[in-house]
């Protein structure tokens, strides 16, 4: 069920000491007293009056983005302030629900997240970007009232871009028998065939043990099947079914077609528990000769790596956002999306099934810590059944990864992601240099499934013929590039002062023209960027590449380089901040939909005061030949080079 409205939030800062203490005993200890006995949590005590005086919000909700800017705080991260929160909800059981299982469900808490229930801790998590389900059965009150207490620290950082903070993601509960369908237990393997194997794990939280007939049916196809399996109290088991649709329709960019498939437990003939979850029927491979294929079909990825943070909202992003921006990709031409640089929102990827948009998915941290470990098994157990997942990213520039450390580390994770989703290939975004990286994983024994490059390995793109020369079995993708900067409209400079580093960096302005300000003609570039139109033309010259991802999609909070303060936005976006094309994406919509005829003339039109003097024009076209007028007069007249620009003078 919906849990998402009717929270009651306060910053950790302004909550009162009587709010904090209430209802606990008057003891000399001064520390604080919830972690001294159980039920000691006062902010999620049911009978805690002062909750009451808080403020309403509903989720996903960002208490970050309704700060105030300031140069106090990090330029990299926004200049929003950090800080802590606490969100609380009252809800009710009904007593017949008394022997059943209550579960919550978070799909991101930014971050380092405590629960409580009814006083009781229930459950911590470090990183923002995990989907989190706590069991709160035993803690509940039934037929009386409840509450359940989030505490969010937004004070540290997991990246070097704006991040949020609270309950940014949606939130759920569920309401289920003692055996019912383990937490993310359905696993959906499908041929092209129209064959299905289903491996569902049962979890039986009863104290005896049950006996469950599994039924399987996919929605609207008459294809059904059936298992059983005993599962021990306090234990789970997992059921094999086997299903067949007849002449699938499979799920491709153009058409991406999803089933739905009803699971149904019962115990001793009756249905204890149901669910359902969407699918699709395709086939992906990687080839180092071919690049990417799916349904054995060569797709050339035309990606861009996207952050959860748009407009007015920060990082709270509802569905009909997510789904929003995801057209306006795809309208570009843009196939895939690099979930940069964490696990994604599932509403994201719920629009990129229905849309036919393909996804690179980020792990946060890579390590072996115990946490670590589980933070990537339950994203891979979370998101396996997405059609539009065709690779799982095991990290982004980690130092480590040209060390032997890295190398043990990422073998270590690379048989984790596989033990789950045998699928899938990994890959990791290698910064720096490649080959090193590669004799690294080599010399340990493993080879990521396919490697992933960011940028051009001493700005050099002969040094994608170089890999494939070395490794000639190996697959690849650029899974970052260009790394330029552009601003939306804007043709002349701001007067907003330079960070020192880029201002004494000759390599970072095309000219001087162009000198200390972020041009709308992409004139700006990082130590490792390059021209858009070379950026593409080193992807789609080589048939062994897999494709590429931009940096980035849209703009977003922090990064604001070659800027610093009062900027507080980034420049790298082929689509600013609310979702407007840059003029730099009319190329990408020439070029990556190179079948609708598109033409794009920049600057504008209106130049106060500057009658008679020669104005930079471009244009971008995938038309074969391009006339230029001015006021009747023919100006020029071009072929187009194929996946460039034509540029003139014009007075």
């Amino acid at each position: 069920m919906d849990f998402n409205s009717n929270w009651r939030f306060r910053k950790d800062e302004e909550i009162e000491v009587a709010c904090r203490d209430h209802g606990l005993p008057d003891v000399p200890n001064p520390e604080p007293r919830q972690w001294q006995k159980a039920g000691w949590q006062s902010l999620s005590r049911p009978d805690n009056p002062h909750i009451g005086s808080w403020r309403t919000v509903e989720l996903p909700h960002d208490f970050l983005i309704e700060g105030e800017f300031t140069e106090d705080a990090p330029w990299k991260t926004g200049s929003l302030p950090y800080g802590k929160a606490w969100y609380v909800k009252d809800f009710e059981l009904a007593k017949t629900d008394l022997g059943k299982r209550i579960l919550v469900e978070f799909d991101g808490i930014y971050r380092d997240s405590q629960v409580y229930v009814n006083g009781h801790f229930i459950g911590r998590r470090m990183s923002g970007y995990v989907s989190v389900r706590y069991d709160i059965s035993e803690v509940c009150n039934y037929g009386e009232p409840n509450r359940i207490a989030v505490f969010a620290d937004a004070t540290q950082t997991e990246q070097w871009s704006y991040q949020g903070g609270g309950i940014y993601r949606a939130a759920r509960m569920v309401v289920a028998d003692a055996v019912h369908v383990a937490h993310r237990g359905l696993q959906i393997r499908t041929k092209n065939s129209g064959a299905i194997e289903l491996a569902a794990t049962i979890a039986n939280e009863s104290y005896e043990k049950a006996q469950v007939t599994v039924e399987a049916e996919v929605l609207k196809t008459g294809a059904q099947g059936e298992g059983a399996v005993t599962v021990a109290a306090q234990e789970t088991g997992t059921a094999t079914v086997r299903l067949k649709v007849d002449q699938p329709q499979l799920w491709s960019l153009e058409d991406p077609q999803l089933y739905k498939l009803r699971v149904t437990l019962r115990l001793n003939g009756e249905a204890i528990d149901r669910c359902e979850e969407c699918f699709g029927f395709r086939s992906i491979r990687f080839s180092a000769k071919n690049g990417f294929l799916l349904n054995g079909k060569r797709v050339k990825i035309k990606g861009t790596c996207c952050h959860q943070d748009f407009a007015g909202v920060g990082v709270a992003v509802p569905p009909e956002l997510q789904e929003w921006r995801v057209l306006q990709l795809k309208a570009l031409g843009c196939n895939a999306i690099r979930t940069s640089h964490n696990m994604p929102d599932p509403a994201l990827l719920d629009a990129c099934d229905k849309h036919g948009m393909l996804i690179m998915e980020e792990t946060r941290l890579p390590g072996c810590a115990e946490e670590l470990l589980r933070d990537v098994a339950d994203t891979i157990r979370r998101d396996r059944n997405h059609p539009c997942v065709i690779l799982w990213s095991l990290a982004n520039e980690e130092p480590i990864m040209t060390t032997a450390v890295g190398a043990r580390v990422f073998k270590k994770l690379h048989q984790l992601v596989h033990s789950l989703d045998p699928t899938r290939p990994t890959t990791c975004a290698v910064v720096g240099n490649w080959f090193k990286a590669a004799e690294l994983f080599e010399a340990n024994g493993f080879r990521l499934d396919v490697f992933g490059m960011n940028y051009r390995h001493g700005c050099d793109s002969e040094n994608f013929d170089r890999f494939h020369e070395k490794y000639p079995d190996w697959p690849f993708i650029q899974t970052e590039s260009w790394g330029g900067f552009t601003t939306r409209g804007l043709y002349e400079s701001t007067g907003i002062e330079v960070l020192k580093q880029f201002a004494e960096r000759e390599q970072t302005w095309e000219s001087e023209a162009y000198r200390n300000y972020v041009s709308a003609y992409g004139t700006t570039f990082a130590g490792y960027g390059s021209r858009l139109e070379e950026c593409w033309q080193d992807c789609v010259s080589r048939p062994h590449l897999a494709g590429t991802f931009l940096w980035t999609g849209f703009d977003y909070r922090g990064e604001t380089a070659p800027h610093g303060w009062p900027a507080v936005i980034s420049h790298f976006g082929m689509l600013d901040l609310c979702g407007f094309r840059k003029e730099l994406a009319q190329y990408l919509r020439c070029w990556w939909r190179a079948g609708a005829p598109h033409t794009f003339l920049m600057p504008h039109w209106n130049w106060p005061g500057r009658a008679g003097e020669p104005i930079r024009v471009r244009c971008y076209s995938n038309a074969a030949e391009i006339e230029l007028r001015l006021n009747g007069r023919i100006i020029a007249r071009e072929p187009m080079p194929a996946y460039d620009r034509l540029e003139w003078q014009v007075p």
